[in-house]
Order: structure tokens, then C-alpha cells, then sequence
């Protein structure tokens, strides 16, 4: 017969993957009729906006647009002339675990833009991606907390409380602000918008009520050529302020928050050189966890039946380390023929790897620094990728969900023919250590025990290295209490050698 046990639910969801998929898309573009021929592309810079994304059966979906910016130097000028050429990509990885039920974030990052001139009028376009993926689906796993009725059975039953770090709630919020921009007075009036980019961090998410408030600053970055033909950067930070709902009773957890651009554009206003009108939509896609315990039944016997269970793992988590710090890092980039100013500077975040060092986790962000600078032939463009490395001390060996970002946009020096950019990333952490308890979930009654013969009502036994006494009670099929009666003991610790006198509870 199948006894009824007690159930502690365990809601929330449960992260069923956690993948990066790196991925490249090319494509050959034509210049537009309306711009001059190509002597030397100078750099090419790619926006990636996430457009869609959902969770099917047994897969996910990612599409989106790569909108990459070519900047060249024009035959016959020393000016600097742009194009924009539009690569869409999808994705559609195997997640077994992942229903339509469940929730899929996304977070792209490009990795590389390289733009090959294959004749004045046409170029050879390749960009590097990689989508990181966390999928989830809702938990509805119960533990067994003890057998409800056990007493008519003679059951004695061990009981624990369960801690782990349980994702409470996944969320998402599309939003969009517009924006006027400004050149400030000390810079020209721009006849042409060369090329923008932006990006986006969140300093702030935390949980109010049953609100997740979440707030940081967008940098939109403007190169523009003036009425004069020189060509000029100038960066406008733009903060922002959002809630989403998050339900009740979440103030306590750690919120970890993910932001994708889904559109960027900017505007100039109609005859007005100085004053642009930008708009950014973004994903922004939040998981809290936070730590649950739940009453947990680990062993039983029967004093006076057989008994047949049945188990299964039960996953727990815990939170080993969080955090984040700055780290200054320096590339120093080749540029031949420097003999003027830098014109502008960009700094592109690559692969994100982790290694292990004896008990220390090392993070290693690659980065890219590209610069547009001003020689005697006109202007010329150049790059050179680097590292910036974080040891996360005594964290070998956990799962560690980390990420770097560009804390503002990065300075330039030139000396000689080496333009040394410089720059400061922050690095954010979450290390958790990941296991299983066993934990029984079927209780099965057979026959009732009977003695064997005439025996002893009571036994002296010594207690065996490795044992406690509940591991006593129940080898002799008794209780903890009937041995420490019997053996007129206080206390429920025993140690190896020690002798009790152990009741016969059966017949």
C-alpha cells in the first residue's frame, strides 16, 4: 500500500540551459549611387538589435537585424564618407528541456565587424556574433516532508530543512525614450551625420513591494563631419528610470537584469545642423533569485512493517560569491602616417572565457580598440585587440555567470605613430555552487514483521564507527528513544565503541 506523504511545494522556475552561440553572417553591398567611389574602408562598426525571440518545443528562436556602418575614404578626396548596409540573422538552437510554457533570454553581443573592399563600388561584409541563452521553465516540483500518518505503521522518519538559491521569477519589459541631442557651443555645426552607436548599462535593480525598479544611463555616441570638411565625435549620456512588475513578497533576492537594444536611430533635425532627435528601444530581461527552504524527508524505516521506497535527486544551489569591480585596461594601437589629431575612438567588447587557476576562477574579456585618425594623405583607420583580465579568488570549480561592460567611453593619446587608448570595464559576478540531495518521494507498506523465534527482549550492541544513533535505531529496527530510555541516556549523541542496551520492539 501507498502511504500519503506530506508535500512542501517548491514554485519559481528552474534553469533548464545556459548556452552562448557564436555565429557570422556576410554579405556582399554596393555602394548607393548617391556616394562616391571607395579608395580604403577606414573601419566598419555593427549595431545589433534583438527583434524577436520566443521558446518553442524543444528549441528556441532568436532574429534580429545587424546594421553595420562602413566609414572609407572616398578616390580622389581626403573626406570621409559613410554607408550603412543591413544583415538580417536568426538562430534556432536545440533546447530540450524548453517548452512554449517556458521563458528564453537573450542576450547579443557582436564580436567582430570585418569589411573587405573588393572594387570601388562593392565590399565584402562579416560579422561576428554570439547569443547568450538562459532558458527557463516553471517549477512545479513538491518534496515529500513526511509520511502523514505514520504511527499505525510504526514509522520513524528523518526530517531536514532544504536551503537553496531558487530563480523566483523571469521577467521582460519592452520600453522606448526619445531624446533631443544637442552639440554643445563649442563644437561646429555638422553638415552630415557620419555614424552613431549606442549602449546601454544598468547601474540599479531592486525590488520595492511588488515593483522592480531598475535605472542606469544610455551613451549615445555622434561622429559627424562639420561644414569646414573636419570630422568630430561627441558623446551624450542619457539616463533612465523604469518599473516592471514583480510580484508579491520578492524584496529579498538578487536581481540580475540584461539589456537589449531592439531599435536605434538618429535624426538630424531638418536644417538644423547642431540638434538630432535619437530613439532607443530596448529588452530589458530580469531574473530574481532568492533563497527558499523546505522540510524534507530523508530516510525512514518501520519499526513493525517493510517498507519500499522510492527517491530521486533533488537539485540545490547556493550562492557562493557576488559582486563587481572596476578594472583599467590599455591597448596601444598601431597608426602609421599619424600626424594630426585622433578623430574618434571605439572600444568593442569580444568573448567573455573563464579558466580555472588551482582554487581561483579568471575571467578574460577580449577587446577591441579602433581608432580614425588624421594622416598627410587624409584620414585612415586602424585597430588592435587586447584583454583585460578579473581572478575571482577561491571560486574554481562553481558555475559563474559573469559578464564585463564598458563603464564610459574610452580616451585616446597619440604618441608618435601609437595612439595608447585607455579605458575601464566593469566586471559583475555571480558564482553558485550547484549539487543534489537525495530525497524520497514514494512510501511503499508491505507485510507486518514478525520475531524470529524466542530472542532477547533487550540487546547490548556497540555503536559502529560512521554511526549516529538514529543510524542504530533504525539497523536494529527500533527507536532513538526506546535505545536511550533503555540505556538511561540523556542526550542523542553516541560515539564509536560506546554500549547500548537496545529494546526489541518487534513481535
Amino acid at each position: 500500500m501507498e502511504l500519503e506523504l506530506q508535500q512542501s511545494p517548491l514554485g519559481g522556475w528552474e534553469t533548464v540551459c545556459h548556452t552562448t552561440l557564436e555565429q557570422e553572417e556576410t554579405a556582399e553591398a554596393i555602394v548607393p549611387d548617391a556616394r562616391p567611389d571607395i579608395w580604403q574602408v577606414l573601419d566598419g562598426q555593427a549595431r545589433l538589435l534583438l527583434q524577436r525571440k520566443e521558446a518553442q518545443e524543444g528549441r528556441g528562436e532568436v532574429a534580429g537585424l545587424l546594421k553595420v556602418t562602413v566609414l572609407y575614404q572616398p578616390e580622389g578626396s581626403q573626406g570621409v564618407e559613410t554607408m550603412e548596409v543591413t544583415l538580417p540573422f536568426s538562430a534556432a538552437p536545440e533546447l530540450p528541456k524548453l517548452t512554449r510554457r517556458g521563458a528564453l533570454h537573450a542576450v547579443p553581443r557582436v564580436l567582430s565587424v570585418d569589411v573587405h573592399l573588393l572594387n570601388p563600388r562593392k565590399v565584402l561584409v562579416r560579422v561576428g556574433y554570439s547569443l547568450e541563452l538562459e532558458a527557463f521553465q516553471p517549477q512545479n516540483r513538491t518534496l515529500a516532508a513526511g509520511v502523514a500518518d505514520p504511527e499505525p505503521w510504526g514509522i520513524c522518519q528523518k526530517t531536514g530543512r532544504l536551503g537553496t538559491l531558487q530563480t523566483a521569477w523571469v521577467q521582460e519589459k519592452a520600453f522606448t525614450y526619445q531624446d533631443t541631442l544637442t552639440l554643445p557651443a563649442g563644437r561646429p555645426t555638422a553638415a552630415e551625420l557620419l555614424s552613431f552607436r549606442a549602449r546601454c548599462t544598468c547601474a540599479e535593480a531592486r525590488v520595492i513591494g511588488s515593483k522592480l525598479v531598475f535605472k542606469g544611463e544610455a551613451v549615445v555616441h555622434l561622429l559627424c563631419r562639420g561644414e569646414d570638411g573636419a570630422v568630430f565625435a561627441e558623446d551624450f549620456p542619457l539616463p533612465y528610470s523604469q518599473i516592471m512588475d514583480a510580484g508579491e513578497g520578492s524584496e529579498e533576492g538578487l536581481c540580475h537584469m540584461d539589456l537589449a537594444f531592439t531599435e536605434v536611430t538618429c535624426t538630424p533635425e531638418e536644417g538644423d545642423g547642431r540638434t538630432f532627435q535619437v530613439t532607443l528601444a530596448l529588452l530589458a530581461q530580469a531574473v530574481l533569485r532568492r533563497g527558499v527552504e523546505a522540510d524534507l524527508l530523508t530516510d525512514l524505516y518501520s519499526t513493525t512493517h517493510t517498507l519500499e521506497t522510492q527517491g530521486s535527486p533533488c537539485p540545490v544551489c547556493r550562492l557562493l560569491d557576488q559582486g563587481e569591480a572596476p578594472e583599467n585596461g590599455r591597448v596601444t594601437v598601431a597608426a602609421p602616417g599619424l600626424s594630426g589629431r585622433v578623430l574618434g575612438v571605439r572600444l568593442s567588447l569580444g568573448r567573455l572565457t573563464q579558466s580555472q587557476e588551482g582554487e581561483d576562477a579568471i575571467l578574460t574579456q577580449e577587446v577591441e580598440a579602433s581608432v580614425l585618425y588624421e594622416t598627410g594623405e587624409g584620414p585612415a583607420g586602424a585597430s588592435q585587440r587586447g584583454t583585460v583580465v578579473r581572478r575571482l579568488t577561491g571560486q574554481g570549480g562553481a558555475l559563474c555567470l559573469a559578464r564585463g561592460e564598458l563603464l564610459r567611453e574610452p580616451g585616446a593619446a597619440p604618441a608618435g605613430e601609437e595612439v595608447e587608448v585607455s579605458f575601464s570595464l566593469l566586471f559583475q559576478w555571480l558564482c553558485l555552487e550547484q549539487g543534489e540531495v537525495p530525497a524520497i518521494d514514494q512510501v511503499q507498506v508491505g507485510e507486518k514483521l514478525e520475531s524470529a523465534g524466542r530472542q532477547p527482549s533487550v540487546v547490548l550492541r556497540a555503536v559502529h564507527p560512521g554511526e549516529d544513533l538514529w543510524a542504530v535505531a533504525k539497523a536494529c529496527r527500533t527507536t532513538e528513544a526506546a535505545i536511550l530510555e533503555a540505556s538511561g541516556l540523556e542526550a542523542g549523541a553516541v560515539a564509536p565503541g560506546q554500549m547500548l542496551l537496545i529494546p526489541r520492539t518487534v513481535g
